[in-house]
């Protein structure tokens, strides 16, 4: 389990809280005697793998300060700007997350419509081309010299009609 795990659940008044006794059972002094035989070995305490200065140790004693409790720095009671940076980007994740379960299907539909309205317009224009070159073909038959070039424009055109609902029928099987 993370050390602030509870406070980012709680809210900073539990993160300042946990600190607090965090800091305070540090300092405690034990009032067990010591002995070499019975002293329980201690462990520092275990820095946030989120923080990252270390923690501030006591200053070395002297002989003269020996007899004084030594002063340890206190702990700021604002959140570190590590876990508010942690937050923000978990923060932005989530809302690359949300805007693309949103657009995904939006920009998915919108391209299969696209592709339809598309290959619409290609068939319009093939039908035109195919009913003016029926026209010419009806009057002047084979002597007219566009007739060849209006059929051609007639076959492009449905192919582009046919190859864009051929399309947009892949795109839309392959997400369905």
């Amino acid at each position: 389990m993370q050390p602030n795990r509870l406070g980012r659940i709680l809210g900073i008044g539990a993160r300042v809280a946990a600190d607090e006794l965090r800091k305070r059972t540090a300092q405690a002094p034990t009032t067990a005697p010591t002995t070499a035989t019975t002293a329980a070995p201690t462990t520092a305490p275990r820095p946030s793998p989120q923080r990252s200065a270390p923690r501030p140790s006591a200053a070395p004693a002297s002989s003269s300060t020996a007899s004084k409790p030594s002063a340890v720095p206190s702990r700021p009671s604002v959140p570190s700007s590590p876990s508010i940076a942690t937050g923000s980007r978990r923060f932005a994740r989530g809302a690359r997350r949300f805007g693309a379960s949103l657009w995904h299907p939006f920009a998915h539909a919108s391209g299969i419509l696209w592709l339809q309205i598309t290959g619409l317009f290609f068939a319009f224009f093939a039908v035109g081309f195919a009913l003016h070159s029926w026209q010419l073909y009806r009057s002047a038959g084979w002597r007219d010299h566009h007739l060849p070039l209006y059929l051609t424009f007639g076959v492009l055109f449905a192919w582009f009609a046919v190859s864009s609902f051929w399309r947009a029928n892949r795109k839309q099987k392959r997400r369905s």
